[in-house]
Parts: C-alpha cells; structure tokens; sequence
C-alpha cells in the first residue's frame, strides 16, 4: 500500500474501541501463553494450584495439568480484556449522532459542547449570558471606531472575542460600506466593513444562545447520555463475538478436565489390578 493512502487507523474515540474490540477473540486464541502486561509469576502460581489439586502423575497427566492452566488462563484474561473494554466502550464521549438519535432535538450550533461538556461551568455561563446581553445591544446600531474602542477599555476579553469573531467570518467581498478599525491593529489586518462587523456579532448571539439553550437543557442532555450508556451496554451484550469466544474456552476446558479425570481413573484402575 501506498505511504499516502494509509489510513493509520481510526482517529475517533469509539473507532479506537471498535477497533480494540479484536483483541477479544486475540486474547482467547492466541498461541502464546504469557502476552505482553502480563505476569509469567503469576501464571506459574496458578498452574502450580492445579498441580496441587490433581498431583499428576507422568507426562500424560501432567501435559493434561499445562493445557488446564492455560485454558483457565486465557478465561481470565478474556474477563478482563472484556472488562476494560466494556468500561471503555460505557465511558466514551458520547457523539452528536448518539445525542441525537436518542431524542435530543437536532440543534446543529451545540454540537461544539457535544463535543467537549467540560466547558459548561457557572462562569462560561455567566459569561456567555453577558456576551448576548451586550452582543444584542451592538447589534441593534453600526459601531463606530470610538464605541469599538469603548468596548476595548470596558471589557477586554469581550472585545477579543468580538474581534476574533469578526475576523473569523470576515468577507472577502470588495464591497466594502463604512470601515472600522480596531485598536492596536496591524497593518497586515484585512479592512473590515460595518457589514463584517454584523455578521461577527450575530455569530456571537447565535452562539451564546447555544451555550444558554445547552444550559437550561442540561438535565435532559445527562438523561440522554445515561440513556446512550444503556444502548451501548444492549448492544454489547447481543454481540455474540466475546459470549462465542468464552464458550468455546469453557467447553475446551471442560473437555480436558474430563479427559484428565479419565486419564487418572484408568491409571488407579491399573493400578488396582496390579496389586
């Protein structure tokens, strides 16, 4: 394959877990005993209860152990492979599309704190609610250079965020209607027209009212997310792959246990007869 047309893998945080998922059937069937984070210590001690528990005699008996220990061994680490990943699977950041498919009305403009919730403490929310206050004002009037300076001097961190989102939405249209400057520009900064300027303030609303509507909405978004937790634990419990995988681990397991017992009655049954 082409270096330029590798994918490198999935990027999204449940592409990973998906992807994760083959380690289910690599963990029960793989060849190798001990796998990389695993403990050769430990799994001599477990091989070492078995012996104790059968005391096996000869090489038949004691191969018979060794397939045991292994078999249990790989029960074990299937539990807990399955484990991590249903923990992971449970735990990740629900997606817009989850959001969405689970009931939420499709509102496009929240999908950035979808996204990323972390954001929604008290202060952004006051924040933002003062951002729509003084964006709706401004929006009511064209600003001049001096009103714009006025901002600077009354809050700074609202006249960066106007400032980035005007820039952020500026046209490249040549038609330019009354231009404005911004304090302590550079002369490499586009010329902006009382038209861009509108536009960024309006962008400001329309966001500030995602952040409001997200906020009052807040606890049927968290219903909604308890609600996709449970979808995915459905759908991971109708996979067949990991229940297919520790079935067939148990039913070899089984059937050497039953081939050891047999192996041991015939071997007290010779003996019996020798004596």
């Amino acid at each position: 394959m082409a270096k330029g047309n590798r994918t490198g893998g999935p990027k999204s945080e449940l592409g990973k877990l998906a992807s994760s998922k083959n380690s289910l059937k690599t963990g029960a069937y793989s060849v190798q005993q001990i796998l990389p984070g695993e403990n050769q210590k430990d799994f001599e001690e477990l091989h070492q209860m078995f012996m104790d528990d059968f005391q096996p005699l000869g090489v038949v008996e004691a191969s018979l152990v060794h397939e045991i220990t292994l078999l249990a061994w790989k029960k074990l680490r299937l539990e807990r492979i399955e484990n991590q990943y249903l923990y992971g699977v449970l735990n990740a950041v629900p997606t817009p599309e989850e959001y969405f498919a689970a009931g939420l009305p499709r509102k496009e403009e929240i999908v950035w704190l979808l996204q990323d919730m972390s954001v929604m403490t008290e202060a952004f929310v006051e924040k933002h609610k003062q951002y729509l206050e003084w964006s709706r004002a401004a929006e009511k009037k064209t600003l001049t250079q001096e009103e714009i300076k006025q901002i600077q001097n009354d809050d700074e961190d609202f006249y960066i965020y106007l400032k980035r989102e005007v820039y952020e939405s500026h046209s490249s249209s040549k038609l330019q209607i009354r231009f404005v400057s911004w304090a302590g520009e550079s002369d490499d900064e586009p010329e902006l027209s009382a038209e861009d300027v509108a536009k960024g303030i309006s962008n400001m609303i329309k966001r500030s009212e995602s952040v409001l509507y997200f906020h009052q909405h807040l606890k049927e978004i968290t219903n909604i997310q308890n609600l996709i937790r449970d979808r995915r634990l459905k759908a991971f419990m109708e996979s067949s792959g990991p229940i297919r995988a520790y079935q067939d681990l148990s039913r070899a397991f089984f059937k050497v246990l039953d081939e050891l017992r047999k192996q041991q009655e015939w071997r007290l049954k010779n003996k019996t007869l020798e004596s």
